[in-house]
């Protein structure tokens, strides 16, 4: 459920007045309307804006004879709305509305908002700096989409770190049996070594505590 509470005035510029202290208060603004007199919609906007139906046409009928009224949907934003809507109102030189009460306790409609930040600051844009329906992108001047080739490789470039043409529309080489090795490409270093195996770990073959000292590494017992 929600407060709606609705006040009437003289004049526009008075109901704007009273918009622009409920909107420093901290009511969203789509909380907020503004129904102008001799507005010929006067009786569809004061339904939409949650009046019931047995006080919307005394109140159309007097936006008709040129009066304006405002209607705050009280909900909790800001916090105790109802109470601050009530102060300003009565410091806000309305008139008689006629009505048999200005307040009214109604059922929350379903809100289906297009956007999760309908009435939240949005990040880096600031109140009425987009206009129209031109995007934020067009008026910056920043494109969405580059126009620069597809890459066929992570490398700048599109080359390979030790070899060219790889992944540039050639034919994959089998390197080896064809290709050239990193060994070949920068100095005479064989792949594989045709140094007989060696029984030690340590270079040299034996230990060499045990050939300083002339010590047997093995001995055999009789």
């Amino acid at each position: 459920m929600i407060t709606v509470i609705t006040r009437l005035y003289r004049d526009e510029a008075s109901a704007r007045g009273v918009v622009g202290r409920l909107y420093r208060a901290g009511f969203p603004r789509h909380a907020i309307s503004l129904i102008c007199g001799g507005d010929g919609e006067a009786t569809r906007k004061v339904t939409q804006a949650l009046i019931p139906e047995d006080a919307t046409v005394a109140l159309a009928e007097r936006i008709g004879d040129g009066n304006s009224a405002v209607i705050v949907r009280a909900t909790y934003k800001p916090l105790n709305a109802v109470r601050i809507a009530t102060e300003i109102f009565e410091t806000s030189g309305a008139i008689p509305s006629g009505l048999e009460t200005e307040r009214f306790r109604v059922k929350a409609p379903r809100d289906h908002a297009p956007s999760i930040l309908k009435d939240h600051p949005r990040f880096l844009t600031m109140e009425g700096s987009v206009r129209g329906d031109r995007t934020i992108s067009e008026q910056l001047g920043v494109r969405l989409l580059s126009p620069q080739r597809r890459r066929h490789s992570v490398i700048n470039g599109g080359r390979l770190f030790f070899g060219d043409g790889v992944l540039r529309g050639r034919e994959a080489k089998a390197s080896l049996k064809t290709g050239t090795f990193m060994s070949k490409a920068f100095w005479p270093m064989p792949l594989l070594s045709k140094r007989k195996e060696g029984l030690s770990v340590l270079p040299g073959g034996g230990h060499p505590f045990s050939r300083l000292m002339g010590w047997p590494t093995i001995r055999e017992d009789t």
